[in-house]
């Protein structure tokens, strides 16, 4: 008697769960809305409660995958979305599956997560830092800089036409961000057009050079001074 109640609530139980069939709506994407650029990225794993569910790569002949990407049929359960980053880094983005909806996945290559210590921008105390920032390519060449420069506990720019503003703890950290990831661009690249980026910093210089064709920071930090009114 006492094994014919539990299985009937065994069978109970069972047939209560939720039978949960979702969709996932991937969406190979920059970190910045603005940034609307393709990325070419190869491979993407997703893994189902810590195991291997599904590898997602390149159809035959193309040289990276879609910008979006749907799957369907999903059932309950924890899915973790692993790739590697622009930076070299594995990412690795977890999704709890417990409705019967469509679950949107923002897959961010150009995302890093890795803060670098000691950054120019990051220690700056009663000194100044400056920044020139180059690109040179076949059929161009140009060349700007700036100076970040704290005075206590205030922060000020100066730009190439030598007026200096102050600007808020908001604005530095930009700074601070821009530099940790320019820090931490690939040594490896073979793309024709080379921005250059040089920090000059308690007597130090420090040089990188992006050659992957992957980053556009010149041109972000460009778009940030305009948009800020800091040019």
């Amino acid at each position: 008697m006492r094994a014919c109640l539990l299985l009937f609530l065994l069978i109970l139980v069972t047939s209560c769960q939720k039978d949960i069939i979702a969709d996932f709506d991937i969406h190979i994407e920059s970190v910045n809305p603005a940034d609307k650029r393709y990325f070419d990225i190869r491979k993407i794993e997703i893994y189902k409660n810590d195991k291997i569910f599904k590898i997602i790569e390149p159809v035959e002949l193309a040289p990276s995958l879609d910008k979006n990407i749907k799957l369907d049929s999903i059932k309950g359960g924890k899915y973790s979305f692993v790739y590697e980053s622009l930076f070299g880094e594995t990412i690795k983005k977890e999704i709890k599956v417990d409705d019967s909806k469509t679950y949107r996945v923002s897959i961010n290559p150009d995302k890093v997560s890795r803060k670098i210590k000691d950054l120019s921008f990051g220690k700056i105390k009663n000194d100044e830092v400056k920044l020139v920032y180059k690109s040179r390519g076949c059929f161009h060449q140009e060349e700007d800089s700036l100076r970040l420069i704290n005075k206590g506990n205030d922060y000020f720019i100066q730009v190439k036409n030598g007026r200096v503003k102050k600007i808020d703890k908001k604005i530095w950290a930009f700074f601070v961000n821009l530099e940790n990831q320019i820090r931490q661009i690939p040594e490896n690249g073979e793309c024709t057009t080379k921005d250059v980026y040089i920090f000059y910093a308690k007597g130090k210089t420090d040089t990188i050079i992006d050659g992957t064709c992957n980053f556009s920071f010149r041109s972000d930090l460009e778009a940030y001074l305009q948009k800020n009114k800091l040019q």
